[in-house]
């Protein structure tokens, strides 16, 4: 595959076509569950042509219900716009298959422990100088060296070895696992943001190169704030549920329907507009909430009488009077609020992809958008194998032996 050009010169980029952006780059896609996916997702979107390589049997992650047709929605949402091919690593054929695969692509993704795909010779160290324009993009859980690199890793436990559970619920309660998937899912952008470095710098030097990201190191960037405190010896602060060391007030505070709305005041202007819009003005005269610093020393002082306040208005309401005069509240929704939320309706996040049953159904759209294109087309998600007939016609025309 022709490797991407940068002078801009084509000619759908001009009239706003995302998905020419990585048209006639191939991926080969040997990742599994989230991270890895949802990355070769994102560039499926801009026009890659992606090729699922799974198992034979498929990803582990079609087994997770719940399920639409027969697929997995996990495996739904992280996996639209691909091809796919089984093959089989542990056999002779099967590894003959990924090298004519392999001399095809432009990128290669694995999320494999560290030393699994050299053990059978197809590692990137066993590779590189067969394909030396070739851009490689491993996905781990703890990076691929130090004494932690060959642990199994998901991002429930991700969030428990970097200390977001350690901080995260109510004081003197158990500690909570932050819910979705948010680690894997920054982990799929920084991967994704790898594969166009990559791409970029074989573009400029003709050179291919081995990048890495791990589920570890992306979570230390959420816990930035709290990892350059303890790294100084400062004293850092217990669960506190949806409170922060460092802004009050910042958390979650009931209403007056039983709903809550999450408050974040950042700044003395803020406070006054929100205390103003309260009807609670003595608050903003109050010398024992005359700067952030003070807010926070005296939180517990200053939750109840906000909490008296927003018990007024039902959650819904207190979000439009404050979202009007631009201080940062927001009702705190269930799932079923955001599916059908207008803001994301008009960001096109709700987006039809193709079962292989041949049904659309919704989900999730793609979070980059390119010369203010909101649309992007349909894509489908594979069947098992689906295209294995397809992928090795392609082969075979094009010599790949």
């Amino acid at each position: 595959m022709d490797q991407l050009k940068v002078e801009n010169e084509n000619p759908r980029l001009k009239s706003n076509d995302m998905s020419a952006i990585l048209q006639g780059v191939r991926i080969l896609d040997c990742t599994r569950n989230i991270a890895g996916p949802v990355a070769t997702m994102l560039a499926a979107e801009m026009g890659a042509d992606v090729i699922k390589v799974e198992p034979p049997g498929g990803d582990e992650m079609r087994q997770w219900p719940p399920f639409v047709d027969g697929e997995s929605v996990y495996f739904v949402s992280c996996n639209r716009g691909k091809r796919s091919i089984a093959i089989d690593f542990k056999s002779a054929e099967g590894r003959q298959l990924f090298h004519r695969l392999l001399a095809t692509a432009d990128v290669m993704v694995e999320n494999y422990r560290p030393g699994t795909l050299e053990k059978m010779g197809l590692g990137w160290s066993n590779l590189k100088d067969a394909h030396p324009k070739l851009v490689w993009v491993t996905v781990t859980g703890y990076g691929r060296s130090g004494p932690r690199a060959k642990a199994p890793a998901y991002d429930s436990m991700i969030q428990a070895y970097t200390g977001i559970m350690g901080i995260t619920g109510e004081a003197g309660r158990p500690p909570v696992r932050c819910a979705g998937s948010p680690i894997d899912i920054a982990t799929a952008y920084l991967a994704w943001g790898t594969i166009m470095t990559g791409l970029r710098n074989v573009a400029k030097t003709g050179r291919g190169m081995l990048l890495e990201v791990s589920l570890m190191e992306s979570a230390l960037g959420f816990m930035h704030a709290y990892f350059q405190g303890a790294l100084v010896g400062l004293t850092l602060p217990v669960r506190m549920g949806s409170e922060t060391m460092g802004i009050y007030p910042l958390g979650a505070f009931e209403t007056g329907n039983g709903e809550y709305c999450l408050v974040q005041v950042s700044n003395e202007h803020q406070w006054k507009r929100f205390c103003d819009l309260l009807g609670a003005t003595e608050l903003a005269g109050d010398p024992r909430f005359a700067s952030n610093p003070l807010r926070v020393t005296n939180r517990n002082t200053l939750r109840p009488l906000i909490q008296d306040y927003l018990r007024a208005r039902p959650a819904q309401e207190w979000e439009k009077v404050f979202t009007a005069a631009g201080v940062p509240v927001s009702h705190v929704r269930g799932m079923n609020d955001v599916a059908a939320d207008e803001q994301i309706i008009a960001r096109n996040m709700i987006k039809p992809t193709r079962l292989p049953s041949g049904r659309e159904i919704p989900t999730w759209g793609v979070p980059v958008k390119v010369n203010e294109q909101l649309e992007s087309p349909t894509l489908a998600v594979p069947g098992v194998d689906q295209h294995r007939g397809e992928i090795l016609a392609e082969l075979e025309r094009a010599g790949g032996k």
